[in-house]
């Protein structure tokens, strides 16, 4: 059973699983069909835009590095049910993930049905055992973060054990007991404890190493994130730019290429533990920027004087205060990353009055679904 899975790259759950939507798509009809909503978004918004060009996924199954697996109050394990955030597909692993992920799927699975802890209910807020979160690298790294509500004071020695028994089973470099201690659904912890390993995973791409802390945000398709970063940075320094500001720059995916080709790159960031880890990462690999923790629509970044900005927001596009902030620091080139091109489509009516778009191309980070992202690069008129 487990090994089919893998070998057919199919999905088992097709009519219950949302998590692809689109496999049943031929995969060069799925990229015809991505550039046709990237267009009839634009001319929803009456704009003349047009994305000509789409970049294939260079592997279209096995390719997330990142799975957040469910455990519900019956102990079954899995991914939701389509429109369902009750049920779980119990034994679903997805034919998507990282074969690495596959293989700590099942091996967790079997140790919760015998580790004798209680299983979450998120209806009664009561059990432990709420998340497996499983994530793996090109390396060949891997971590395992386990997810539980906080344990009574009789439970916390045996939840201990039982996680460093599992890490003994377990072929994985780290794992993390992470502990949340509200009612809120949540595949992360505020409380992290580390039962095994160093308590992070490295990745690599490019050449640019970088670290993975449990919580922080790593692009999920590690096979099509060099297409990203070779994207991005043809953009930016297709202007060669002197100050480049890197908004939303995370653990500095894109900062800490740019730094080896830029004399000054700041990355400004909300989440102080990815700021961590992008000051570790600039270390790692040799270079110098000036990672700052800041929320962007909040932050006096205009005063930087940038002239350019990268952007990747998160998937429901930028704050109406960034745009103003936009329109009033007006900096001379703009790298616009867009998972939500229809976020990207509205925005654009707003920014097309002083940019125009010179050069645009997507790029397939997610075979199977219908996200896609989008690389823009605008030019102030």
């Amino acid at each position: 059973m487990h090994e089919a899975i893998i070998e057919n790259n199919k999905c088992p759950n097709p009519d219950l699983c949302g998590s692809c939507g689109w496999a049943h798509i031929p995969y060069e009809n799925q990229l015809k069909q991505k550039l046709s909503d990237i267009n009839g978004s634009f001319k929803i918004k009456n704009l003349t835009l047009e994305c000509t060009e789409i970049l294939p996924a260079p592997v279209t199954s096995h390719y997330r590095n990142r799975m957040d697996f469910v455990i519900n109050f019956k102990g079954e394990m899995g991914l939701r049910e389509k429109g369902k955030w009750w049920r779980v597909i119990d034994n679903h692993p997805c034919f998507i993930s990282d074969v690495k992920i596959e293989d700590l799927f099942f091996k967790i699975r079997d140790w919760t049905k015998t580790a004798g802890l209680t299983f979450f209910d998120r209806k009664a807020y009561t059990g432990l055992l709420r998340y497996a979160v499983i994530r793996a690298t090109l390396i060949g790294e891997s971590l395992v973060t386990i997810v539980t509500s906080a344990p009574l004071p009789e439970e916390e020695e045996a939840v201990k054990t039982q996680l460093e028994n599992l890490a003994k089973h377990l072929n994985c470099t780290s794992l993390i007991w992470a502990i949340n201690h509200t009612n809120t659904d949540v595949s992360s912890g505020d409380e992290l404890r580390t039962i095994s390993g160093p308590g992070f995973i490295k990745e690599k791409i490019r050449g640019n190493t970088y670290k993975i802390t449990p919580n922080s945000f790593f692009q999920t398709n590690s096979s099509a994130a060099g297409l990203l970063m070779d994207t991005v940075t043809s953009f930016a320094m297709t202007a060669n730019p002197e100050l480049l500001l890197d908004l939303y720059c995370g653990s500095g995916f894109f900062s800490i290429p740019l730094a080896k080709k830029i004399n000054k790159v700041i990355g400004i960031e909300i989440v102080p533990e990815a700021i961590q880890d992008a000051i570790e990462n600039a270390k790692n690999n040799n270079v110098s920027v000036d990672f700052r923790v800041a929320k962007t629509e909040s932050a006096d970044w205009k005063s930087i004087e940038a002239d350019t900005i990268i952007l990747d927001p998160p998937r429901a596009g930028l704050h109406d205060k960034v745009i103003a902030d936009i329109m009033i620091a007006l900096p001379k080139n703009i790298v616009y990353v867009s998972c939500n091109f229809k976020s990207f489509a509205r925005e654009m009516v707003s920014l097309g009055p002083k940019y125009e778009v010179s050069q645009m191309v997507a790029i397939d980070m997610f075979p199977h679904t219908p996200h896609v992202e989008l690389v823009s690069h605008l030019v102030r008129r």
